[in-house]
């Protein structure tokens, strides 16, 4: 419940900073390529060869024609500028089309099925109640169908259509940021996750403290008792020990959320559930984790963490970019992971493997066959590169193993001008981008920054478990089970807070067990067998007789 509530607020963001794009990257290994000439095939993998630009737009229709398109994201806002936004400029030049964006929240999208006026093209999250409804009203066209047509040589991988297959036995849409399986390369690709902790070195190396302490309870408590001792002040700000959160905890712990039959369970009703709690509890009754933890949004911390006052943080998203900028010194390295009492080996979500949002095809367009050549133009591993960087060439290149390499001309820009320089090589654009390839050529640490976050990644992502089918028991907007999920979530938000501030160990467990109560009268149970049902039917469509690793 905590992991979703995240995934869209930072989708969202992606979607008007491109923040994401460098949150995940990082930890990318070697491609294994001597040359340069053979990179693109590293990038490729074993899939795009026939998405190329030449199949999809080079003996094609290239006429100027702007195409409507629609995304159900509000808040997000883009202007196609040929002008002043080098991939804007790109795509037209290549295709001849100009996108006219508008966007919206899900009651504009609504109202638009509603009337039966659907755009050229649809970009709407995965799991939306609006994405089924379109697909079964006729108002967007199987994709499958339209490839057939218009674009026989467009290979959509395999498990992405399967994945998103409607129950009429067509897909509909591309989605975007999905780990398809054809496509990762053993040894090579590993999985971004956002759970981690870490630790402020130049305070460890004062107070003798090393990453390995942190890996019990006992270590990290004593690791944070000598940081409460020392009474360091940095910049005048009294350092805080920790601002540890409950959902990273529950994974450090082992919580699982299949049991060992094969059933969905909910985490956050684990024993080791309460055991993170219990360890946050005392964490606060000992001046150790101060009491805003738990009212403080993810921003506010991050203005904790630029301040220099928190020595030790849960949550990737807690960034720490703008303290380093500041003082090359003030380095957050990975500590840990804390193990729990049980001794569970650590198996910690991805980031969502099932992708963000899905882009649909109007069936009333009277452009589909530009529309689909231009979604397989879109599709090419290397415009995913493009999207993220800038076009290759006056952007990037690969170097000698492979790896984007970003050219002087990028490197100047940014650093006279970063504002002037994202908004030239930053296009806004990522409802096609694949993020295999590009975590894949990832570019090589160019600071110390960089090379601590690239370590960062690789330690926890060695940690990350396919967990697909469990992407799948998302409750539909609409359904009698979101609001009663709503109302679930609601309570433990409250409770949550209660239980971490709780005066003692004993006042944590009855507030738990309290808050599991309330959690059964508000109709748990009816969404617990919602969910597993949507979960034993992923695994079917998988098959796989498991989905957590230890019981595999």
């Amino acid at each position: 419940m905590y992991k979703k509530k995240n995934i869209f607020a930072l989708m969202l963001v992606l979607a008007m900073l491109g923040s994401l794009l460098s949150a995940c990257s990082g930890g990318n290994h070697s491609s294994g390529n001597s040359t340069a000439n053979n990179s693109e095939s590293s990038v490729a993998g074993n899939s795009t060869d026939s998405n190329s630009a030449d199949s999809s737009g080079g003996k094609d229709d290239k006429s100027p024609l702007t195409i409507n398109w629609f995304v159900a994201a509000e808040g997000y806002q883009k202007k196609w500028d040929t002008e002043n936004v080098l991939l804007d400029k790109m795509i037209t030049d290549d295709t001849g089309i100009t996108i006219k964006f508008t966007s919206g929240n899900d009651e504009k999208l609504g109202a638009m099925i509603a009337s039966g006026n659907i755009p050229d093209v649809v970009t709407v999250y995965n799991p939306s109640i609006q994405r089924k409804t379109l697909e079964k009203s006729g108002l967007v066209a199987p994709l499958d169908e339209l490839i057939k047509i218009y674009a026989p040589d467009f290979k959509v991988p395999q498990s992405a259509q399967d994945w998103y297959r409607n129950e009429d036995g067509h897909y509909y849409g591309l989605v975007n940021f999905f780990y398809a399986k054809e496509k990762m390369q053993e040894g090579v690709d590993t999985l971004a996750t956002h759970i981690d902790i870490t630790a402020r070195k130049d305070i460890m190396d004062r107070l003798g403290i090393k990453p390995e302490d942190f890996s019990t309870k006992e270590g990290t408590i004593e690791a944070l008792r000598k940081v409460k001792a020392a009474k360091i002040k940095y910049n005048g700000f009294d350092m805080i020990p920790a601002y540890f959160d409950h959902y990273n905890l529950i994974q450090f712990f082992g919580a699982s959320p299949e049991t060992k039959d094969g059933q969905w369970q909910d985490t956050v009703r684990t024993p080791e559930s309460l055991e993170a709690f219990k360890f946050l509890n005392q964490l606060y009754r000992e001046g150790l984790m101060p009491e805003d933890s738990v009212t403080l949004t993810t921003d506010q911390k991050i203005e904790k963490v630029t301040a220099g006052s928190v020595f030790a943080k849960t949550s990737v998203l807690v960034k720490w970019d703008a303290l380093y900028n500041a003082d090359p010194n003030a380095l957050f390295v990975p500590v840990g992971p804390i193990k729990g009492d049980a001794g569970n080996a650590f198996h910690f979500t991805p980031s969502p493997l099932s992708g963000w949002m899905l882009t649909m095809v109007g069936s009333k367009s009277k452009h589909q066959e530009r529309i689909v050549k231009l979604l397989q133009y879109l599709s090419q591993d290397e415009m995913s590169l493009n999207a993220v960087h800038g076009p290759r060439g006056i952007a990037w290149d690969y170097d000698e193993n492979g790896k984007v390499k970003f050219t002087e001309q990028r490197v100047k820009e940014y650093a006279a001008n970063p504002d002037s320089a994202k908004r030239k090589y930053d296009a806004n654009f990522a409802w096609l981008v694949d993020w295999v390839p590009v975590k894949r050529t990832w570019p090589a640490p160019a600071n110390d920054l960089e090379k601590v976050t690239a370590e960062h990644d690789a330690y926890f992502e060695q940690f990350a478990f396919n967990d697909l089918a469990l992407e799948a028991v998302t409750v539909e907007g609409g359904t009698i089970e979101a609001g009663i999920e709503a109302k679930i979530k609601t309570n433990r938000e409250k409770m949550l807070a209660k239980i971490i501030l709780a005066k003692t160990e004993q006042d944590v467990e009855k507030l738990f067990n309290q808050m599991l109560k309330e959690d059964d009268e508000l109709g748990f149970q009816q969404v617990s067998e919602y969910k597993n049902k949507k979960f034993q039917e992923a695994k079917e469509k998988l098959g796989i007789k498991f989905a957590w690793p230890a019981n595999q």
